[in-house]
């Protein structure tokens, strides 16, 4: 199936069944997908690859990628608070830097801009994704650094030289509105060598609550920090394919979102609007030369910018007391005067300054096939990045520049012909260090109805630019900071039979991570600062899937991750990586396919925050049950015209998203001296919440 799958060059080919693409291994989320050459190899030598299709995800009504990842990426654990605008996608008790996010080729990894992160994966219009790729393991070789446990690929919809348009609306709870829509056409005749399409999508909602009032520190909630959390996100695109011949295709896509989010936390911020603005420009090109040779070069640019306006409340701080000068009123000592003061570089206007960061690169990668022999992938991947703030950050603009080299052998085993082997290696050179070589080993090998199923690598993450640079009244960075690295093995023993229109398929799996030099952050300290653990961080898990599919009318998909995450002589597990999720989708299709429901459950286990002076403070925010369910009926002759009522939270459970640590440093106690910086009562946890039962209606035509 490699062999096959690389004669059609990148562009995605359909698999004849669910029981084809058991067979080579990958998980499917849904009925019938597509999937590309690089996910059916990926499976072929040892690497778990779930494939999620458009389908599913227009079922699962999600909103954001933080949903769909929830409910339908199996072993995924969204960090940050999806509802707040902000989050990143973890694969097997990994952090933020251990899963790379990729969308047609382009990394949206933050590379530490001067002010605080910007959240690439926010930029994601779900209903624009053909299908969603998940590499679970480590896929540093072929993506570059920061896939050392996992690698999320999404494939966006494209111009295939037919005249096609697509729109959708949907209104739902908390104001929530979304209009959404692509056109694609053949410039030159349908089934012509030029096409293009263009796309957009525009998100509000004045958001569901995020934090509970009463977390609140007292001045804070005096000045107004209570209040609704807006997001507003807005995308527009234009995308053109040339494709003369089989043998040749020419892929060009340019697109700019704006995404507008509040993201005030209950400590210390009484107003804090923030604006990102993400411009995208990726190209490919595929070209088989011959039955023997096939090439591909994926080339980007981004430019993503943040401004983040952000106020602490205006106290009066003298004993006597003040009088306020524009009311005359009187405001006791250490008491909130209602009005708010801005952190520097964040302001308003002229105030609020710019951070952000510029990126390029590209990833010329070619496939050498041998009858009898076996077959060589061999590229060169090239990724620059260099901060672009503000100039009043005093951040070096200098490029950060790695190329990295890489061979990946699949020898044909004349004595062995059903096994399936891949020994890869991968150089790089940067000028933020001498030089790195890892390297990734998989082995597949089938047995009737059964296959056992290995893979490892290595891989490595280097510091973000505010980790290194940062200079504020709260956070400095660390210029002395080394990369961290990971070393992780995989394997597994799954079983897939097919019968008439029944297909069951099923695996159990292990996994075990050591990450070294891993760069945290220091909590309680005024400032804080970041450093490498000297301890190792030791990840050891299983993995249990279970698929069967009944014909076309019933689905259902479910997945068990277990992980335990500590470092090296410790017990306790890392913060935000729950012990174990199980995760699922059930899905019911009339037999005329016009009736549709689908329940998707997640059981969060513990999961747990450590926060205050020298950590001291400790809380689990996990142990929930949240399902999501939708009901949709397609009408029309060929079902074009979809209804759809989607509820989430079907049980309306409460639970936290995320769990932060605050201070009490803006409280009337403190600034009055009741409590100083060592009272027992000066941190304090609050959650982020969760989003409470909510129901949206959509409806989407296609013509």
């Amino acid at each position: 199936m490699a062999h096959a799958a690389e004669d059609q060059g990148n562009a995605p080919v359909e698999a004849e069944a669910d029981a084809d693409a058991a067979r080579s291994g990958i998980v499917v989320t849904g009925q019938r997908e597509k999937v590309t050459p690089q996910a059916e190899q990926a499976a072929v030598y040892g690497n778990y690859v779930q494939v999620v299709g458009a389908e599913q995800i227009a079922a699962s009504g999600a909103s954001n990628f933080a949903e769909l990842a929830q409910f339908l990426i199996k072993g995924a654990n969204v960090g940050y608070s999806p509802d707040e605008g902000e989050y990143t996608i973890r694969l097997d008790g990994g952090g933020d830097r251990d899963t790379l996010v990729v969308l047609d080729g382009v990394p949206l990894y933050d590379r530490g801009p001067a002010l605080e992160e910007i959240w690439g994966t926010t930029t994601i219009d779900p209903h624009m994704i053909e299908a969603v790729e998940v590499f679970r393991g480590g896929n540093s070789l072929f993506f570059g650094s920061n896939g050392g446990i996992g690698v999320v690929s999404i494939r966006t919809k494209r111009p295939d030289g037919t005249n096609r348009v697509e729109l959708g609306a949907s209104y739902g709870s908390f104001n929530s509105r979304e209009l959404w829509g692509n056109a694609r056409m053949a410039l030159d005749g349908e089934g012509g060598a030029h096409s293009v399409m263009v796309y957009g999508s525009s998100q509000n909602t004045d958001g569901p609550r995020i934090f509970n009032p009463a977390d609140f520190v007292d001045n804070v909630r005096l000045a107004g920090g209570v209040q609704k959390y807006p997001l507003n996100r807005n995308n527009v695109g234009l995308k053109y394919r040339f494709k003369p011949s089989d043998a040749t295709e020419v892929n060009l896509n340019a697109q700019y979102t704006q995404i507008e989010f509040f993201d005030a936390f209950p400590d210390n911020e009484t107003y804090s609007p923030n604006r990102v603005r993400y411009p995208i420009i990726d190209a490919s090109i595929i070209h088989k030369w011959s039955d023997a040779l096939a090439s591909q070069l994926d080339a980007y640019w981004s430019n993503p910018k943040l401004n983040n306006t952000e106020t602490f409340a205006e106290i009066c701080r003298v004993k006597a007391g003040c009088v306020d000068t524009q009311t005359g009123k009187d405001i006791p000592f250490g008491t909130a005067t209602g009005r708010s003061i801005a952190y520097q570089y964040k302001g308003y206007g002229a105030e609020s300054k710019v951070s952000g960061f510029m990126e390029w690169g590209f990833n010329f990668r070619n496939t050498l096939t041998l009858q009898g022999v076996g077959e060589a992938v061999a590229g060169v991947q090239m990724v620059s990045y260099r901060n672009d703030s503000d100039p009043v950050f005093k951040i070096s603009n200098e490029w950060n520049r790695t190329t990295g080299l890489y061979l990946d052998l699949r020898p044909h085993l004349p004595f062995s012909p059903t096994t399936n082997i891949s020994l890869a290696g991968r150089l790089d050179f940067s000028n933020a260090f001498d030089s790195k070589f890892i390297w990734k080993f998989g082995v597949r090998q089938p047995m009737g109805d059964f296959y056992v199923r290995a893979n490892g690598g290595t891989s490595y993450s280097l510091p973000k630019t505010n980790e290194l640079f940062a200079d504020s009244a709260t956070t400095v960075g660390n210029p002395n900071l080394k990369p961290e690295s990971t070393e992780t093995y995989n394997g597994a023993i799954g079983f897939q039979k097919t019968s008439g229109s029944l297909n069951v398929s099923a695996e159990i799996g292990v996994f075990r991570t050591d990450i070294t030099n891993r760069i945290q952050g220091t909590s309680g300290l005024t400032p804080n600062t970041y450093f490498n653990n000297t301890a190792l961080t030791q990840i050891r898990g299983i993995t249990a899937d279970f698929n069967l599919a009944i014909g076309e009318q019933w689905s259902i998909n479910a997945g068990f991750t277990r992980q335990k995450a500590h470092l090296k002589g410790s017990t306790l597990q890392i913060n935000e990586t729950p012990e174990y999720m199980i995760q699922g989708t059930l899905a019911w299709n009339s037999p005329d396919q016009r009736w549709h429901v689908n329940l998707f459950p997640r059981y969060q286990g513990p999961e747990y925050a450590t926060g205050g002076l020298n950590n001291s403070l400790r809380h689990n925010f996990g142990n929930y049950l949240v399902v999501n369910g939708s009901l949709g009926w397609w009408a029309g002759e060929d079902r074009q015209h979809r209804f759809q009522v989607r509820v989430v939270n079907i049980f309306n459970e409460k639970y936290a998203e995320r769990y932060g640590y605050g201070n009490q440093r803006f409280s009337s106690a403190f600034v009055r001296g009741e409590i100083t910086t060592t009272s027992p009562n000066y941190f304090y946890g609050y959650p982020f919440e969760g989003k409470p039962r909510a129901v949206y209606v959509s409806y989407t035509t296609a013509f």
